[in-house]
């Protein structure tokens, strides 16, 4: 399976550094977290990415570009005009990187890489948070559910509108923060069938708005309910967070490091 990840927007809130770097290329522990985000579902056995970009998308070409030839043995033929990457620790991943439009919205965006998803179900995700999910346990909920889409639903954070779902597990409403303590959110880490974008075209609006809103009328949207670990980076200070939580030795979301594995 694929995994779509969203990294178009420009991440306004994030432009408090004066940098115009776009949000999932910013540095947690010395790593763009967009990177933090591909190493957690390669954890899983995903390994085949497609990044949805708009805003600055030459610095995630340039960045994955170097990526590959500082992690690589290469060779450069001048006279072929070549690279050639000879020793890969990393050969089964594939990362496809889609100019999706500076100011196109998320369900735009995922109808214009269409044609790259060529399985009848793939994973969806924002390219600003980090979690210690257990991606496998996500999609076999997807599949018992038999749903159009699976979001995964975290304890209700305040800054973030809300979803309710029944006791059957359906998405029954997506609404704005209230104050009850059992109203969750959604963490962004997603399991689609490909039907869904039966539903989008190249200039629909937002992908909450245009899909889970609407699928979620006709209960065509699971939520799996998960109490772990998940941290977004929307501000300097959630980036300050990550960065502690690396510097201390409690990056639950790192599983691909052994003293994280089992947690």
């Amino acid at each position: 399976m694929k995994c779509v990840i969203f990294a178009g927007g420009k991440g306004t809130r994030m432009n408090a550094y004066d940098d115009p770097t776009p949000k999932p290329l910013v540095t947690i522990g010395g790593k763009p977290i967009i990177w933090h985000i591909i190493k957690s579902y390669q954890h899983y056995g995903i390994t085949d990415f497609i990044i949805c970009l708009g805003y600055h998308q030459e610095k995630f070409k340039e960045y994955f570009s170097n990526l590959l030839l500082e992690e690589n043995d290469i060779e450069i033929s001048y006279k072929n005009r070549e690279i050639k990457v000879l020793k890969s620790d990393n050969k089964e991943l594939n990362i496809t990187l889609i100019d999706t439009g500076p100011d196109t919205l998320t369900g735009g965006r995922l109808k214009r890489v269409e044609k790259y998803i060529t399985d009848d179900e793939f994973f969806l995700t924002y390219g600003d948070a980090v979690s210690d999910v257990d991606i496998n346990k996500l999609y076999e909920f997807h599949k018992k559910k038999n749903k159009l889409i699976t979001i995964t639903s975290i304890p209700r954070i305040e800054s973030f509108g809300i979803i309710q779902s029944d006791d059957n597990d359906n998405v029954v409403s997506f609404l704005e923060k209230k104050n009850k303590d059992d109203n969750r959110i959604n963490a962004g880490f997603m399991v689609v069938n490909k039907k869904v974008l039966d539903y989008l075209n190249p200039d629909s609006g937002a992908f909450e708005t245009e899909i889970l809103e609407r699928l979620s009328k006709e209960k065509e949207v699971a939520a799996y309910k998960f109490d772990g670990f998940w941290q977004c980076m929307d501000y300097r200070r959630d980036r300050d967070i990550l960065e502690g939580l690396i510097r201390d030795g409690k990056a639950l979301w790192m599983k691909w490091e052994e003293k994280y594995e089992n947690n």
